[in-house]
């Protein structure tokens, strides 16, 4: 039920409202308050969690330190825990059970494991929708002031215990918002559950409902709808499975998310879920990932997450589900068995121990990047049949040199809109490389930029380069080397690939989201072929300590500078050996599974 009259209600009427509709049953019992210990802040916020799912997959709360024994074995900092309103409150005049959840935030927070409540999975008699099994799961949208007031309850039961709760999970996906994602009710049930929260607790921190796609058009909608200001960190679940993390352009998602939060109000950015499975999955049904790859993504994922500026990453998921091999632990004989560890486990648990208290520096690679343009010269192009701006030089905006490229434009309505530049002679790409870049000065719009290449077989693939962000020079970059969906094949017949050598062929302007109106003007420079060696070097600092972590998809030898005479390697899996030095440099053979090195810069 959308109420007219909670629009209309000022906020501090409409929480003491939904207060009133708490059932006696709220108030937590004196044995949970005596007996489970208020968590201490630690020294360095972990970023690093886990999606653990105690509450609402391990069923059996006598034995709840199990599962959790495992998840501080792990390191993990924060742990992401369901509170699913079907199993608490079955009925609508039944008190709430609690057994479950009490189980869960007692066994995690003596281990010291800071928790992430989503507050979700509304009961059927809760919805609308009557074809719902009316004491079982519902994934329609509840009533929001029956949520709100279900969320109180919980906020005012652990409020000594979680300070941190996300809305919902997935609202932009069909399968967790029915009949179909609704940005406004959506918007109205985050205003009124945040504020209903922070009525039993104000110090409490409320996170959006991760989203799961890179479309950014929901969260704007959600901003449009008034509910920007009812909470505090924006979360997001960047899947970009069975593809490895630099292949699938992971940060891009980060990127998109950042644009719409320039624009309506900047928020931490965490990332509550991020995985790959480890065989067949729901994003693998070809079973792509091992493993042993799996266990080599979660940590380059990490980093380069880390690096785009995410404060916080939850790796999906702790257990495999039968099916759905996403976790650090395998499914064994059923849901009570953390006997058989995974790769990724012992890859995890290397990861937050060398990097505890660490502070990320930066993120280098070691691509050569040769010029496909610098607009110095400028050249032909011609608009296509699309009138939705214009593409000309510029002088009065540069990055390098003295000439670079305006892109103007005005998409007037609300409409999918694109307008295309080719070029009269379509620009040599050198080499064979990873990837195509372009430096761009944005306008905070949100659009998205692409580019076409013509390859040898004369097909022409749209790449996507990435979100145009607010104004000052970002480099925007795409990889190219692996197979595009059919929709961004734009002409000629191939195999779906790019083949060498290739063509730039044209730069495209797209809308986003496609109900984007208006205009503006970004400026592009200095647009490179990225090739070469295709590792990474994630440099952190602990003290005096320099950590460095590093990886290359494909097997290559590095070197990276040092004042020690030697260094401690730590290979993914926590195996140490000593590395000497030679004139200053440390040689080290990378491959895809990452490795850290302890040494001195």
């Amino acid at each position: 039920m959308h109420s007219l009259s909670s629009r209309a209600l000022p906020i501090a009427i409409v929480a003491a409202f939904l207060l009133a509709l708490l059932p006696a049953a709220a108030p937590a019992p004196a044995g949970l308050h005596a007996t489970l210990p208020v968590p201490q802040p630690a020294p360095h916020d972990s970023p690093f969690g886990l999606n653990t799912h105690l509450s609402t997959r391990y069923w059996d709360p006598a034995s709840m330190d199990v599962p959790a024994d495992i998840i501080a074995r792990a390191g993990a900092g924060w742990a992401r825990e369901d509170i699913h309103w079907f199993r608490i409150q079955p009925a609508p005049d039944a008190p709430y059970d609690w057994t479950f959840t009490d189980e869960a935030v007692r066994a995690l927070s003596r281990r010291g494991v800071k928790i992430l409540g989503v507050i979700g999975h509304p009961p059927g008699w809760a919805t609308p929708f009557t074809g719902d099994v009316t004491q079982g799961v519902s994934f329609y949208a509840p009533d929001p002031q029956r949520f709100a007031a279900f969320a109180a309850a919980v906020a005012q039961r652990y409020r000594n215990y979680i300070t941190h709760w996300e809305i919902w999970n997935e609202p932009d996906n069909p399968l967790f918002w029915k009949p179909a994602p609704d940005p406004a009710a959506y918007a109205t049930l985050l205003r009124l559950t945040s504020a209903a929260i922070r009525a039993v607790n104000p110090q409490a921190t409320i996170l959006i409902g991760g989203v799961y796609s890179f479309e950014p058009s929901f969260l704007r909608q959600v901003a449009e709808a008034g509910a920007w200001e009812s909470f505090d960190i924006l979360a997001i679940h960047p899947y970009v499975s069975p593809s490895a993390p630099e292949a699938g352009n992971l940060v891009a998602g980060v990127e998109a998310a950042r644009a719409i939060a320039d624009q309506y109000g900047v928020r931490p950015i965490w990332v509550t879920e991020i995985g790959w499975s480890s065989g067949r999955g729901d994003r693998d049904p070809v079973g792509v990932v091992d493993e042993q790859s799996q266990a080599n993504f979660m940590v380059r994922a990490t980093l380069l997450l880390w690096r785009a500026g995410v404060a916080k990453i939850f790796w999906y998921t702790l257990k495999d589900d039968p099916g759905n091999p996403y976790g650090l632990v395998g499914v064994g004989t059923g849901y009570f068995d953390y006997s058989r560890l995974k790769p990724a486990f012992a890859a995890y648990r290397t990861m937050t121990e060398q990097l505890r208290d660490a502070n990320l520096v930066t993120v280098r690679d070691l691509f050569t990047r040769e010029t496909l343009l610098d607009f110095e010269n400028f050249g032909a192009w011609r608009r296509g049949d699309q009138t939705y701006g214009e593409f000309a030089p510029a002088g009065e905006r540069t990055r390098s040199g003295r000439g670079a490229a305006r892109l103007s434009y005005l998409f007037p309505t609300r409409a999918n809109e694109y307008v295309v530049f080719r070029r009269e002679r379509p620009a040599p790409v050198p080499g064979t490389p990873y990837a195509i870049g372009v430096w761009v000065y944005g306008d905070g719009s949100g659009n998205t930029l692409k580019v076409w290449l013509r390859d040898a077989e004369g097909e022409v693939l749209q790449f996507g380069l990435g979100t145009i962000g607010p104004p000052g020079w970002r480099l925007l970059e795409a990889p190219i080397g692996a197979a595009v969906p059919a929709w961004d094949r734009i002409g000629g017949s191939g195999n779906g690939r790019l083949d060498f050598p290739a063509w730039l062929d044209a730069l495209v302007l797209d809308d986003s989201p496609d109900a984007f109106a208006g205009g503006g003007v970004i400026y592009l420079d200095d647009m490179v072929a990225i090739s070469g060696p295709e590792a990474y070097d994630a440099q952190l600092q602990r003290g005096d300590q320099a950590i460095d972590a590093l990886w290359a998809p494909s097997p290559v030898r590095a070197s990276i500078r040092t004042s020690a005479p030697t260094a401690t390697l730590i290979t993914r899996d926590g195996a140490t050996s000593t590395i000497a030095a030679s004139n200053g440099r440390l040689v080290i053979d990378l491959g895809p599974a990452p490795v850290y090195v302890m040494h001195r810069r």
